[in-house]
């Protein structure tokens, strides 16, 4: 996928949010359409865990006590706080809208 600046720029990134890209691409290489995609992909999997985790707690509120739903519905909070931290949503978030729009 060819990725320009520009094209960024249009779609709603920031110019701190491509400075932080850019500088990701210079510490470990690889090419801004790589980046966008392993960004968009991290947006996806952080997405199907949140859907896992909301599943799994609905089932528990249904077929457990409500002490242990609770517990376990603040492990999830907790769990999933902490995998969304580990990356950058807002980046992420508009790499897959940005991939999702381009059709290259």
């Amino acid at each position: 996928m060819k990725v320009t600046d520009e094209a960024l720029l249009r779609s709603g990134f920031t110019q701190p949010e491509l400075q932080k890209i850019k500088s990701n691409i210079e510490k470990y290489g690889g090419t801004p359409g790589e980046a966008i995609n392993d960004l968009a992909r991290r947006f996806v999997t952080l997405a199907g865990v949140v859907a896992v985790c909301t599943f799994t707690l609905l089932l528990l509120f249904v077929f457990s006590s409500p002490d242990r739903a609770a517990a376990w519905g603040l492990a999830m909070i907790f769990g999933v706080a902490i995998m969304s931290f580990a990356q950058p949503p807002v980046i992420s978030y508009k790499s897959w809208r940005y991939r999702k729009n381009t059709k290259d």
